[in-house]
């Protein structure tokens, strides 16, 4: 008699296998076979962990990586950046969950985000798993080492790059080799030298108004750059305000993600929002200009780890608003960002929409200035 699958809601199995999980081992020096990274984050902060990717897999060479990774993001891991095996997960489906526990058994589990994701590892077959302290006393029960937030400003990369462990070094430069490229799609890269403009965003108080991304396209060109438009699926608006009259190439909508990492690994220039788009120009190596409306720069913007292309970030530093202290259910007084919805902004945005174009414009001059000297 077949055996009628399981109904069970995809957290009732993760709570399940977790608690059937053997004893705690941490792992021996030197003897890591296989590591976990076990998260479900946005695509920015996905690739924000590269830079832990880069230093496990330097520490650890013959350890087995696994991550997982929402499916929409999968396209761009096909190539097996650092080795990684990127796992789809997805927590409506009890699935995913199970092509993960294949995978396992893992001998340490990295969980770079929230702590309840402690829970994902362990059920996966995690016999250590690591985190950062904080969040809610149910959820930090999943881990077994707690790591102390950083008490001073560190970088979101620097601080997932931390998670590797003490002692654990190597890694600290992107090198474009270590990141194959994803299969080409159907879109071709225009052949004359050209910027991409991200019009798009997850949040609309990060939009900035189209008068001024047409003051920025109109400069480009005057640079002798081609200028190609982009922006996300649904947001295909946004690039017909900007440009009414059809000056400019207009992908938006248009391509999907593998064609947006060969869009940027040939373009000269990105000027984006504070996105995941901008997260990925980092890893294509791409000159860049980003602006932070809601975001606080100085938490995403320059690394050393991403020290290969030109970077700029633009930000108005007088927002009392941006006031919010909280990154991943943690607390430090040097976290300095927002995360209000539009209908709660009682300032219209100014973060984002009172930054100037000349302040743009100037970004945009270092940064091909660099790429030409």
């Amino acid at each position: 008699m077949a055996r009628r699958p399981s109904r069970l809601p995809v957290r009732a199995r993760i709570a399940w296998h977790a608690l059937r999980r053997g004893a705690r081992r941490p792992p021996s020096p030197g003897h890591v076979r296989s590591i976990l990274i076990a998260h479900n984050l946005l695509l920015g902060d996905t690739l924000m962990l590269t830079s832990l990717l880069a230093r496990l897999k330097h520490h650890h060479p013959e350890a087995r990586l696994v991550m997982t990774c929402p499916p929409a993001f999968m396209p761009l891991y096909e190539g097996r950046p650092y080795g990684v095996i990127a796992s789809p997960f997805d927590p409506r489906d009890r699935r995913s969950l199970a092509q993960l526990r294949a995978l396992g058994p893992f001998d340490l589990a990295i969980v770079p985000a929230e702590s309840r994701h402690g829970w994902l590892a362990r059920a996966a077959g995690a016999r250590w798993v690591r985190g950062y302290a904080g969040g809610a006393w149910y959820y930090r029960a999943s881990l077994d080492e707690a790591l102390p937030t950083p008490e001073t400003l560190t970088t979101l990369p620097d601080m997932m790059a931390a998670l590797a462990g003490e002692g654990a070094r190597g890694g600290e430069r992107f090198d474009p080799e270590d990141w194959p490229p994803p299969r080409h799609g159907r879109f071709v890269p225009p052949e004359t030298p050209y910027a991409v403009l991200h019009l798009g965003a997850g949040s609309p108080l990060k939009s900035w108004p189209a008068g001024h991304w047409g003051t920025i396209a109109t400069a480009i060109a005057q640079h002798g750059l081609h200028v190609v438009l982009s922006a996300g699926p649904g947001q295909e608006p946004l690039a017909h305000a900007v440009d009414p009259g059809g000056r400019f190439q207009n992908v938006a909508g248009r391509l999907d993600l593998r064609e947006v990492w060969h869009l940027l690994a040939k373009a000269r220039l990105l000027v984006s929002l504070d996105t995941g788009i901008a997260h990925l120009a980092r890893v294509t190596n791409t000159p860049s200009v980003v602006l932070f409306g809601p975001g606080q720069a100085a938490l995403y913007g320059p690394v050393k780890f991403y020290s290969g292309a030109p970077y700029r970030s633009v930000t108005r530093s007088d927002i009392p608003c941006r006031n919010e202290t909280v990154l991943f259910e943690r607390s430090r007084p040097w976290i300095r960002t927002c995360v209000r919805l539009p209908e709660d902004c009682p300032f219209s945005a100014r973060c984002s929409t009172g930054i100037s174009p000349e302040a743009v414009l100037a970004a945009i001059t270092e940064v091909l200035g660099e790429t030409q000297s």
